[in-house]
């Protein structure tokens, strides 16, 4: 499952994340992908149209948020309390792709993700931040959230993304989910 911040400070990357998710989308037996904002968006359906700029153009259609706030702590708990949504989650490796810059309070999205760690089997947070080599989570909201993540990593790119992606197939055996050859279709992602 993936759940990709699709806020103001994350726009230079929400088309790459966008193509990544169709290519995931398109490879894997089974995926989620939701954007968080200032709400919660499911995108997987617009995503599993196979012709990409038909896809992305319907998940951007879907997203009314797209580069505005983030309220990470408020999109996670109408995540969790749509029981289908959790039922996703559950037992499913979920990643977390953002920048972690919440408008809401450091305290519900702490207790968002500490609610969604006890569902899923592992909880993996990717951000842009992290790619300085001198990166240091000091944020209320991140030190608050990282005894119950899985991860903590580089979300800087969608290289990155990708083969964090592919780690966690080959290391816990999620499955085969072959991404290779998204950046021949996606044009700048």
């Amino acid at each position: 499952m993936l759940l990709i911040d699709v806020s103001g400070s994350m726009a230079d990357r929400t088309e790459p994340l966008l193509c990544l998710a169709h290519a995931v989308t398109q490879a894997a037996d089974q995926a989620e992908v939701f954007t968080l904002g200032t709400r919660l968006t499911r995108i997987t359906q617009a995503l599993k149209v196979s012709d990409r700029r038909q896809a992305l153009a319907r998940a951007s259609a879907a997203v009314a948020d797209i580069d505005g706030g983030t309220r990470i702590g408020d999109a996670l708990a109408a995540f969790l309390a749509v029981p289908r949504y959790t039922g996703f989650a559950r037992g499913g490796a979920v990643l977390v792709l953002s920048d972690r810059l919440e408008r809401g309070t450091p305290d519900a999205m702490v207790d968002a993700v500490r609610r969604l760690s006890r569902a899923a089997w592992r909880l993996d947070w990717l951000t842009p931040l992290a790619a300085d080599p001198n990166y240091e989570p000091r944020t209320a909201g991140l030190t608050g959230i990282l005894p119950v993540l899985d991860h903590l990593g580089d979300g800087a790119s969608t290289d990155a993304v990708t083969d964090h992606i592919l780690t966690m197939a080959r290391r816990w055996m999620i499955g085969a989910i072959t991404i290779s050859g998204y950046k021949r279709t996606c044009p700048g992602c």
